[in-house]
């Protein structure tokens, strides 16, 4: 009794209709630098004719005559062959392109963007890939070319990067704790708050969560230039300098207004200073005209002192008003 196989399974459909894709014929074959400079040397002790038996024994008609020729035009670039051979890094190359060929921009603008790179990571400026982008956009105005002939695509920046051995860095960030850690630390505290509401027979929590709006506002990643063990980015401890949000809620799940420090400077007279501090919130008569209007528009408290964060001057009136406000 005959048993029929499992049918297999239909698979994919084909999604384009029309003939298959020809194989491919290898009519190009190309040599490395080394077997270059082996037949040239051989066609000056022995001819062409020896030459060819020797090193292409396999070929006959057209493709020797082809290979004929070839060899007549190594002997044009024996100069150039012959610095390629001896060089252990690129005698085993079939071809020579070197950096910066067929590019759209030329080699002095490119090379002018990479100075730049490295000027702005000198004084610890992070460069993103989209700045790169829209200075070799600028850069192909400024020598003269169409604005649609560079679009400084993905290709294009991985191309300048390896010509000008940049990379994508991290910002470098040290003592990081562990998952682990977090989980402990967090049990701890949970433990120790429930202690205390337990303790002071408390009813209601409140919890003001103090930070920075401009949180990692600069980017995290730069290029910079490889080999590099550290990565700077200057002002990067300084990005929460310029702002500070108050966050508050109770554990009845209300939510109290936003409250907000504000970067200004002080007057250096200390009756000025305690009166912007009494009756303007830590501003100065002319910007106090420009910050309640936002205070009552916006339903928040704004305040303002030299460091944009929260401290006892803020803390002795600010909390009350916040939960009355």
């Amino acid at each position: 009794m005959d048993v029929t196989p499992p049918a297999r399974p239909p698979g994919r459909p084909r999604l384009k209709e029309g003939p298959k894709k020809p194989p491919k014929k290898f009519r190009n074959v190309h040599v490395s630098f080394k077997k270059k400079q082996a037949v040239i040397d051989s066609f000056d002790e022995m001819g062409m004719a020896a030459t060819l038996l020797k090193h292409f024994p396999h070929l006959r008609g057209p493709p020797l005559d082809t290979t004929r020729k070839k060899v007549y035009a190594w002997l044009k670039q024996s100069a150039h062959i012959k610095v390629k051979a001896t060089n252990p890094r690129t005698s085993k190359h079939l071809c020579s392109r070197e950096l910066g060929m067929a590019t759209t921009l030329p080699k002095e603008s490119e090379e002018q963007i990479a100075v730049w790179v490295h000027s702005m990571r000198k004084d610890g400026v992070p460069v993103t890939p989209q700045m790169i982008q829209i200075m070799a956009l600028e850069t192909a105005i400024d020598v003269g070319l169409d604005e649609s002939a560079i679009v400084a695509s993905w290709s294009w920046l991985e191309g300048f990067k390896r010509r000008f051995r940049l990379s994508l860095r991290t910002r470098t960030r040290q003592g990081e704790d562990t998952q682990g850690d977090g989980d402990a630390a967090l049990a701890t505290f949970s433990a120790r708050v429930a202690q205390v509401v337990r303790v002071n027979d408390i009813d209601v929590i409140y919890n003001a969560d103090q930070t920075g709006v401009n949180y990692e506002y600069l980017p995290t990643k730069t290029l910079n230039a490889r080999g590099d063990n550290t990565v700077w980015i200057k002002c990067g401890g300084k990005s929460k300098d310029r702002a500070t949000a108050m966050v508050m809620a109770d554990s009845t799940g209300k939510k109290y207004p936003l409250f907000l420090v504000l970067k200004t400077p002080a007057s250096k007279i200390k009756a000025v200073v305690q009166e912007n501090l009494t009756f303007r919130q830590g501003f100065g008569k002319q910007l106090w005209k420009d910050v309640e209007p936002l205070q009552n528009r916006f339903q928040c408290r704004i305040y303002g002192n030299t460091t944009a964060w929260w401290n006892s001057l803020i803390g002795v009136g600010g909390l009350p008003s916040l939960l009355l406000y």
